[in-house]
């Protein structure tokens, strides 16, 4: 891994960090919104390396999660400027949209003394240009960081077992049966919350369906649905003790201490099952899309970076964004934090990051397919309901479909 100060003067470098004739005034201020914690951490490096370079100063306003919407929201509609530029996941960006919050970036994009000529828009997986793309056709936020749930399985078990890693529906179910007969079994983020709809989301578009009918309708009682959250409660029947009532942490952890053969966690969290220092089973893990039933799928977990539309310094600002987003400053960023998924397709292939990131190929492999949780304004409630519902199911034997029918016919009426 190369030193944090040179990786830095080259991605500089490539992101047009000269700024030939387009120097920037020593008085440009600009702040910065977005999430606290270790990717935060790692970011304050780059920020810091950009502004010393670029003769600006920049602010990180890094806060708690929770709080973040309510304060990114509360300055873009009041527009008191405070914000240059804003972490936005794919859950807001469409709300933000709508209320104008935010500056298109179409010209922006193009333009080589805000990119620099090797930027290379072209990069950018389509799929992830999509999400941020506003309902009249305009791209206003740059795609930056991805995750997705996977299946990670330990190799040595497996092959104890003579079993070969499971890719199908029935692939899966037969070696969570065989391990929980052994006493072990499959752990499971299904405690009732987010995680558990996140694996719902996967599985539909993996059994080529999703929550609602090319209609637009909710569409819970297609026999397609149906059968997808049965496979959840057949594959629940096999999971690890206790871990029906786990969440992604919970999972992560008894992987990374070879206490489970196999589970289903967030790639966000890989590295810790990577660490030498933390890990027992560090370079005896596989990483693959959670098994399907038609085509291998990923759930668009993702941050984004937008210029507020009451941004002082627009131009500036969407300059550090590009400049976050060079190949070269992203190839950095997941050389800090290899969980570190970016959206250039170039790096998916990039043999330095693979070593270090051996779950990148499964994640881009579930990302040709990937689809976002329902991004409508009445989605929060929905998934609630859901999460709830399948919380139940997978722990007993209630039916399925009538779990399902009685969610549609609460909610249909919202969307």
């Amino acid at each position: 891994m190369h030193g944090l100060r040179n990786g830095l003067a080259v991605a500089l470098t490539l992101a047009g960090a000269t700024f030939a004739g387009t120097v920037l005034a020593d008085d440009v201020t600009l702040t910065v919104s977005r999430w606290a914690g270790p990717q935060a951490d790692a970011q304050q490096k780059l920020l810091d390396e950009y502004a010393k370079q670029a003769g600006v100063t920049v602010k990180l306003d890094a806060i708690d999660y929770g709080q973040l919407k309510q304060k990114q929201t509360l300055n873009m509609s009041t527009k008191t400027g405070e914000y240059d530029l804003i972490y936005v996941p794919e859950a807001w960006f469409n709300e933000y949209a709508d209320a104008g919050y935010l500056t298109k970036l179409d010209d922006m994009v193009k333009d080589q003394s805000l990119t620099g000529a090797d930027w290379n828009y072209d990069d950018f997986s389509k799929s992830s240009l999509a999400v941020y793309t506003a309902k009249d056709g305009s791209l206003e936020a740059l795609p930056y960081f991805a995750q997705t749930p996977l299946l990670v399985y330990n190799k040595d078990e497996f092959a104890k077992a003579n079993l070969q890693p499971p890719k199908s529906w029935d692939d899966l179910l037969a070696a969570a049966k065989y391990f929980h007969d052994q006493g072990t079994g499959i752990a499971l983020p299904f405690k009732q919350g987010p995680a558990i709809s996140n694996v719902m989301a996967v599985l539909l578009a993996g059994n080529d369906t999703d929550f609602f009918g090319k209609d637009g309708k909710l569409n819970l009682t297609d026999p397609a649905v149906v059968d997808t959250v049965k496979f959840m409660q057949q594959l629940g029947q096999y999971s690890l003790n206790g871990s029906n009532g786990w969440h992604w942490d919970e999972v992560n952890k008894v992987l990374q201490f070879g206490q489970a053969p196999m589970g289903i966690t967030t790639s966000g969290l890989f590295t810790a099952l990577e660490d030498p220092n933390a890990s027992n089973v560090a370079g005896h893990l596989g990483y693959l899309p959670i098994p399907y039933n038609k085509q291998a799928a990923g759930l668009l977990q993702t941050w984004a970076w937008a210029v507020p539309a009451d941004s002082k310094n627009p131009r500036e600002a969407f300059k550090l964004a590009a400049w976050l987003d060079s190949k070269a400053a992203l190839t950095e960023m997941s050389h800090t934090d290899p969980s570190f998924i970016s959206f250039r397709t170039s790096l998916a292939s990039d043999p330095d990051l693979a070593n270090a990131a051996p779950w990148l190929a499964a994640a881009n492999e579930a990302f040709g397919h990937g689809v976002t949780l329902p991004l409508q304004t009445a989605a929060p409630e929905l998934l609630d309901a859901l999460s709830t519902g399948l919380s139940g199911v997978v722990t007993s034997s209630q039916d399925p479909a009538a779990m399902l029918a009685d969610v549609q016919a609460k909610e249909a009426g919202k969307f």
